[in-house]
């Protein structure tokens, strides 16, 4: 079952479920731009996190575009990745393991500030939102209550690209896991979730909130085809 999270979760608190709801307009004007998006878009994304994680710093490091296309095919495990045009991924994950989001990170700050930045505490932090003029109805975005998930539900699943090797998190099914999501999601709405957290979370649970898009049986058949965009942010803390 996935629960309606408006009902029952506090806005603007990232923990302890590993996700939240944020109102937060953006003065972009064309996602489809990227140089727009590097300008104004990433600020505001940067802004946000620093706010919702008392951050010393945050970094917005790329972003990802989806469209749902024509005559709504079945959602897959790929969300066509290797295609130009992606689609919502239909498949139980989390984008990072520990090797690969310290990995991720080599890639973008390099090797030596990679080194410092890792010894003190930082995540990778989604911030998704949809792109259609009217609230969404097709193919929202369900999250994992991150309590409710367990380091033995976790499957590394190996990305193989022509220049490198990534690796993501595929979830195995467990009665007790606690799905979440924001129905009617506007665009001026952002749904922050963690990737990845270097720091042991306290309780149960693994700290991160795994996601899916999904087929909502209550979709009028007429309704607009999805359209988002995700970025991805490191946050960094001094300890």
């Amino acid at each position: 079952m996935i629960t309606d999270a408006r009902a029952c979760h506090a806005k603007g608190r990232i923990e302890p479920h590993g996700f939240t709801l944020c109102q937060q307009p953006s003065a972009v004007s064309d996602f489809e731009d990227a140089a727009l998006l590097r300008a104004v878009a990433y600020p505001e994304a940067e802004a946000l996190v620093r706010e919702l994680t008392d951050a010393k710093r945050a970094m917005v490091f790329d972003h990802t575009l989806r469209r749902r296309a024509a005559g709504r095919p079945p959602l897959d495990g790929l969300g066509a990745s290797f295609a130009a045009v992606r689609e919502p991924v239909g498949r139980v994950h989390a984008d990072y393991t520990p090797a690969s989001a310290r990995e991720r990170m080599r890639m973008v700050l390099g090797d030596a500030a990679a080194d410092v930045a890792m010894q003190r505490r930082f995540l990778i932090l989604g911030l998704w939102r949809p792109l259609n003029a009217e609230p969404l109805l097709d193919a929202p975005l369900a999250l994992a209550d991150a309590r409710s998930l367990r380091p033995q539900d976790l499957v590394p699943n190996d990305l193989i690209y022509v220049d490198r090797r990534g690796q993501t998190l595929a979830i195995t099914y467990h009665a007790d896991h606690r799905w979440f999501y924001f129905p009617g999601q506007r665009r001026d709405e952002v749904t922050v979730f963690k990737h990845f957290d270097s720091r042991p979370p306290e309780g149960r649970g693994i700290g991160v909130a795994a996601h899916t898009a999904f087929e909502d049986p209550n979709t009028p058949i007429n309704a607009p085809l999805r359209r988002s965009i995700e970025l991805r942010a490191f946050a960094f803390f001094d300890a």
